[in-house]
């Protein structure tokens, strides 16, 4: 209730943009349209900078996204073609597994008037799976679309920046045999397997169709994954002191 009276009392003060903002702008878009264009493609399983590309082209325009994972989200906040009006994410958690509860609050917040899409890596979109039954009893317009590099993937770099290339990486691998559609689909909702770049935004486009709420299980190359991720040495030090 505040919030519009507050837009109320500032249409009385208006306030001209910077000059500098058009070519802001511009610049932007053409750094979007370069990254859209360079990020490695034809791969199978697919580049994690190409997934990104792909959701976010198929993220409805008036939709909410919702950011969750570790090496995921540092590729998603550098490729992201979307310009979404409300975007959910938890930094300062470290972002691992907040994801799913904050798209089906959203969800249920908003009514399920509008489309939601959750990016998210394999590992933290395992820590509340089970709200994927709240999402299907509540009828959310949900389509999270998982990055599944069958690891930690975040952590399987830390390994190998820490330890070497040669590292045992422990802990960090999940069984290739895990399909988080199928999970989807025992929930009741909407399950698809992708591994082609081209086959990413059909997917999205049919789990919307599908009127369920839907996982797209994205298998994505485990090496670009964990060693790839653009930024790194600047993500470290938020965390770390840089020690990572």
């Amino acid at each position: 209730a505040i919030v519009p009276q507050l837009v109320d009392a500032l249409k009385d003060s208006p306030r001209t943009p910077t000059p500098e903002l058009d070519g802001w702008i511009k610049q932007e878009a053409a750094q979007l349209a370069e990254l859209a264009e360079t990020a490695p493609s034809g791969m199978s399983p697919v580049h994690p900078a190409r997934l990104i590309v792909e959701a976010t082209k198929a993220f409805p325009a008036d939709g909410i996204m919702v950011r969750d994972g570790g090496a995921t989200t540092i590729f998603g906040w550098t490729y992201s073609q979307a310009k979404p009006h409300d975007v959910m994410w938890n930094q300062n958690f470290g972002h691992l597994g907040t994801g799913l509860p904050y798209a089906v609050g959203a969800g249920v917040a908003d009514g399920g008037k509008r489309p939601m899409m959750l990016i998210t890596g394999d590992s933290s979109f395992q820590f509340h799976i089970a709200e994927l039954e709240t999402a299907a009893r509540v009828g959310l317009p949900l389509v999270c679309v998982v990055g599944v590099d069958y690891a930690w993937g975040l952590e399987v770099g830390v390994y190998k920046r820490t330890f070497g290339h040669d590292s045992l990486e422990t802990g960090v691998h999940w069984s290739k045999e895990t399909r988080l559609d199928k999970v989807a689909e025992g929930f009741g909702c909407y399950g698809e397997y992708v591994e082609r770049d081209e086959d990413i935004a059909p997917a999205i486009k049919r789990a919307y169709a599908s009127g369920r709420p839907g996982v797209i299980h994205v298998a994505v190359d485990p090496k670009a994954n964990s060693e790839e991720m653009p930024s790194y040495d600047e993500f470290r030090t938020w965390y770390a002191e840089g020690q990572q």
